[in-house]
């Protein structure tokens, strides 16, 4: 399969300002794209666009609320007047849930819903009809294991990515045979995720195989590369999925009882 080229490429990459999209920033400044940061943190975006090579296109900074519509719309605007148009749309921002579902506030489980579900919903709709119009466009969506594999004390999240999942494929269908690619990479357990965003003890993922957010950008710019459908990044957790796909049964008492142990470490 033939590797796409990102050079000059304009790319947007949402929760650029830490972990995963961070280390995607820095990676794609390498490869001579032309970058779009985006997040909520104006200071941590251009932390991030001065570490990037000097040698590569200087990255614009945007700052945006991806789960505010009105925030979104002139955001879409600003990178339109600025750029002319957008290759790639990365969508990374992404907020952490975790606790018993009865014990979170709801205004916690909100946020989470507006930036991992309706964020990804207001971007696309944002910059898609653009790439329709020139056919041409690649929609990269970050999603996690979690979207597969419900988890106990991660209720809400876990929905919102599943819902990513299926969203992703819906365009997929939609979109076939009109110059737009999908891609979604399901990432499994990444410290930096849980650390900075969702506050999960680490103690209690201990044991429970895990990747830097260097590594988990690296299985996501390769499935961006190769425009596959669905990257899951390693094989326990691709084994877990099929698991539950075809015996479902057996897949909920094994993991019943890995979460078990989890919880006991609290």
């Amino acid at each position: 399969m033939a590797r796409r080229d990102y050079r000059d490429a304009v790319i947007v990459v949402t929760g650029a300002g830490s972990g995963i999209g961070r280390e995607l920033a820095l990676r794609l400044g390498e490869w001579g794209a032309r970058l779009v940061l985006t997040g909520r943190r104006r200071q941590r975006l251009e932390q991030v666009r001065d570490e990037i090579d000097a040698t590569a296109p200087p990255p614009l900074v945007a700052t945006c609320d991806v789960g505010n519509a009105e925030q979104v719309q002139s955001w879409a605007a600003s990178i339109a007047k600025a750029t002319g148009a957008v290759d790639v749309l990365v969508n990374n921002a992404g907020r952490g849930g975790y606790g018993p579902f009865d014990t979170v506030r709801l205004a916690t489980h909100s946020a989470v819903i507006d930036t991992n579900l309706r964020g990804i919903i207001h971007t696309t709709h944002a910059l898609l009809p653009a790439m329709l119009q020139r056919g041409a466009g690649q929609l990269v969506f970050v999603s996690s294991v979690l979207g597969e594999l419900p988890a106990p004390e991660h209720a809400v999240y876990g929905a919102t990515k599943a819902a990513v999942n299926a969203f992703a494929g819906s365009l997929r269908h939609e979109l076939r045979g009109r110059g737009v690619g999908i891609t979604v990479a399901a990432p499994g357990l990444v410290h930096s995720e849980f650390a900075e965003i969702s506050a999960t003890p680490r103690e209690r993922f201990a044991g429970v195989p895990s990747r830097s957010a260097a590594h988990a950008a690296a299985d996501v710019l390769r499935a961006m590369e190769t425009g596959r459908a669905l990257a899951v990044d390693d094989q326990l957790s691709a084994a877990a999925i099929s698991l539950r796909r075809h015996v479902p049964r057996l897949f909920g008492w094994i993991f019943g009882q890995v979460f078990e142990r989890v919880r006991r470490r609290s």
